[in-house]
């Protein structure tokens, strides 16, 4: 007994689906650059709200966009310090000196020491940098400059772990069925 089996169709089922991979590639693109928007959204500037004003966390923590021939979308936290007058909460603790005190800020995860002092006993109380020359410090009074907090890059190692791949997965799950639902239907 002899069967033969002819495959039929065989040329359309591969127009059909290298038309789909044109049409599910934008909704891949589209899906990882919303998740990574709402990612920071959710999981960074949220919690950072009470520590930092929303607009300095997402100018601070650039999304780079997924797009043609790259599919991976990227949040990349800035590195550099931010001044310590920028926090919504920050203060001085027990002086070292008459003349001298540490600078903490508040975070989500409790207080940081800033790099820096304050004089608890001026009249303008403001946290001032201390500068490095050759190994010992010295104040260079013509050009004080503000004392510098931790940088949206530490505060976002502090917040991204586990429990932040996690929900940018399932998010990134919900929003592509959704998307490839939607071009699917048209």
């Amino acid at each position: 007994m002899q069967v033969n089996v002819k495959l039929e169709g065989v040329d359309a089922a591969k127009l059909k689906l290298a038309l789909m991979r044109k049409r599910i590639d934008p909704v891949l693109r589209g899906a990882l650059n919303t998740t990574a928007t709402k990612t920071r959204t959710e999981r960074f500037v949220k919690p950072l709200n009470k520590t930092l004003a929303g607009k300095r966390v997402r100018a601070g923590m650039k999304v780079k966009r997924a797009r043609r021939g790259l599919m991976n979308s990227r949040i990349i936290p800035s590195s550099a310090g931010i001044p310590v007058v920028m926090y919504k909460n920050w203060g001085m603790s027990d002086p070292i000196s008459p003349t001298r005190a540490r600078i903490w800020v508040a975070g989500p995860n409790g207080h940081k020491t800033a790099a820096g002092f304050i004089n608890p006993a001026s009249a303008r109380k403001l946290p001032l940098a201390t500068r490095s020359q050759r190994g010992k410090y010295r104040y260079d009074y013509e050009n004080l400059q503000l004392a510098q907090g931790p940088s949206l890059a530490y505060w976002f190692k502090g917040l991204a772990g586990p429990s932040t791949a996690a929900w940018a997965g399932e998010f990134l799950r919900k929003e592509f069925v959704r998307r490839a639902q939607k071009e699917l239907d048209k």
